[in-house]
């Protein structure tokens, strides 16, 4: 009976096993032929908000008319082809002359034969891994539940530890949000604004480029989870309220160091960008947890 007991086990761990590698690779699969339009527009949401002295708005414009022209060559391709040759061919030559008109624009090259296609491919893994994790947090749950009912903070404070996962996801999207939507433009123009005034262009590995985007854009979303922690350790008994007061001028300076770490400027306008937040956030969970008699 024991040995079935077993064999039962690891039946069902081998069915979790098997949905969980098919969501994850059916995710990966389907995902990776969005992963070069996803290129492409982390690449425009940070170049286009660029503010170069003298920069011709007729570059984005001719670049919206190529765009319009290569859809038009798409939708005649069977009916008439000729003529959406001519069309591919007369938007090359309009970005041809956008990208002259915008010559300062930072390139994006690749550097190895493989290094677009290993991007897309990693990108598209990162993807199914966000598509299952549901799944693979349903099943810890599931399997784990009568054990976390038994511990005292799980049974009295349920609801709470719901609306604390929410408030996480909320808080992630807060930080990624601002990291991505104006923390590294504002960045970007700064530091090209400089480069501008030397003459110099600035040519980026497609790999290095968008890992730098996206490992800022995490790690900004995941520094947004801080009021979580440092109310989940209180409530844990690990530290207090009165602790976290005392020590705030100490923990500035690790949120100072963590910032210089996030965004590698030699100036500290970057650190302070990323810091203030942090310690905003610090302050804000000492207010909270005082309201709440934490």
């Amino acid at each position: 009976m024991a040995f079935e007991g077993i064999f039962s086990i690891i039946a069902e761990l081998k069915k979790k096993l098997f949905i969980i590698v098919a969501v994850f690779g059916a995710g990966a699969i389907v995902s990776f032929s969005y992963m070069g339009d996803l290129i492409k527009r982390i690449e425009n949401d940070m170049f286009w908000r660029l503010n170069f002295p003298g920069r011709p708005d007729a570059s984005k414009q001719l670049l919206d008319i190529s765009n319009n022209l290569t859809s038009m060559s798409n939708q005649l391709a069977y009916n008439n082809s000729i003529i959406a040759q001519n069309l591919s061919r007369l938007s090359g030559e309009v970005i041809n002359l956008s990208h002259n008109l915008n010559i300062y624009k930072p390139n994006i090259v690749f550097l190895t034969p493989m290094e677009v296609l290993m991007l897309e491919f990693k990108m598209s893994l990162i993807f199914g891994a966000l598509i299952v994790s549901p799944l693979i947090l349903f099943y810890a749950y599931r399997g784990l539940k009568s054990k976390l009912s038994s511990l005292p903070f799980i049974r009295e404070k349920k609801g709470l530890i719901v609306v604390a996962v929410l408030l996480s996801i909320v808080l992630f999207l807060i930080g990624a949000g601002y990291s991505y939507y104006f923390m590294l433009p504002f960045f970007l123009n700064f530091i090209y604004q400089d480069a501008y005034n030397i003459g110099v262009n600035a040519n980026f590995s497609v790999y290095e480029f968008i890992s730098f985007i996206v490992m800022t854009t995490v790690i900004l979303g995941a520094a947004f989870e801080l009021p979580l922690v440092l109310t989940f350790l209180v409530h844990l008994g690990i530290t207090s309220r009165k602790t976290l007061a005392y020590y705030r001028r100490h923990a500035y300076i690790v949120l100072l160091i963590i910032a210089a770490w996030v965004t590698p400027d030699p100036t500290m306008f970057m650190q302070i960008m990323v810091a203030l937040p942090f310690i905003a956030l610090y302050e804000a969970s000492l207010v909270v947890m005082k309201l709440t008699g934490k």
